[in-house]
């Protein structure tokens, strides 16, 4: 299944290419941007900074691009805002961030072209000016604020192409927002690799952990995540893997038969393992309730 989650589309987006992933543009990995992820709270922001901030950063062009995500007709206009009490040296001091890559820093705000008239509203009641890109059939293309780097700026005119089907989906799996469907596709096969390993017991805390930006995620975002976790994992052990692992007291109890199938490559009861996750995908793709 594609993305439910238009945020966790772009996030994986702008990862693939900042990193060269095959069949997307290169030239932002030309420039030099890289991905980066800083914790929403070392913006100087409370309540409103809940999930990890991806940045895109680059040290040849000394600029920094925080990337925003609004499926919806409006923006937060107190996550646009906290943007407005940051400086340079507060990201050097309390980012990763360096020096050359802060020299210059501005705010992208990633929405749909269905909701274009009102995003532009919405921004322009915002104290700073990010840069709109609009998802069009065809790509992103800037429809207000250019970027303050020319270079960057032109990438999106007339338009980014883009074959919106063809983006990456792994670099980020799931987050706190996913539908039970993506999460279940990321985090069975963990169970499995735990299986492997011939544990019997794994925290859901632990498997939550293994998530690639559960380090910079404040306690909001990892107790959502870990709920949704958690309540995909109890119906899959209550329908398709109740032979397989049970889930209590926020850890799964790993059985025998579960740990033993993973052990024998080709057997029967792996094969079965993998027709129940196929299943399971398959329920919370059209919407059964976990």
């Amino acid at each position: 299944m594609k993305y439910s989650s238009y945020r966790l589309a772009v996030v994986n987006l702008m990862i693939g290419m900042c990193r060269g992933s095959p069949g997307l543009p290169r030239t932002i990995r030309q420039m030099g941007y890289r991905d980066r992820w800083i914790a929403g709270s070392s913006l100087g922001s409370k309540g409103a900074a809940a999930d990890p901030v991806l940045v895109l950063a680059s040290t040849e062009s000394r600029h920094t691009v925080f990337v925003q995500v609004y499926p919806g007709e409006e923006v937060d206009l107190s996550d646009l805002d906290r943007y407005s009490k940051v400086s340079a040296v507060h990201l050097r001091e309390h980012t990763l961030l360096t020096q050359d890559q802060t020299e210059l820093y501005s705010v992208a705000v990633f929405g749909l072209e269905e909701h274009r008239e009102s995003l532009r509203n919405s921004i322009a009641e915002s104290r700073i000016r990010p840069t709109l890109l609009l998802r069009t059939a065809e790509g992103l293309v800037i429809d207000t604020n250019p970027f303050p780097k020319v270079g960057l700026a032109n990438l999106f005119r007339p338009v980014l192409a883009l074959d919106w089907d063809s983006a990456p989906l792994g670099w980020i799996p799931y987050d706190h927002g996913s539908h039970p469907a993506e999460i279940a596709r990321a985090v069975i096969p963990k169970v499995v690799a735990h299986a492997t390993a011939g544990n019997r017991r794994v925290a859901i805390s632990e498997v939550c952990a293994e998530h690639p930006v559960w380090s910079v995620s404040t306690a909001s975002a990892r107790r959502k995540m870990q709920t949704g976790v958690t309540r995909v994992l109890a119906s899959a052990a209550e329908h398709e893997f109740r032979d397989f692992f049970k889930v209590g007291a926020g850890a799964l109890q790993l059985s025998d038969l579960g740990r033993d199938a993973v052990r024998a490559p080709g057997s029967p009861t792996l094969k079965r393992m993998l027709r129940h996750q196929n299943t399971l995908l398959n329920r919370l793709a059209t919407g059964v309730s976990p």
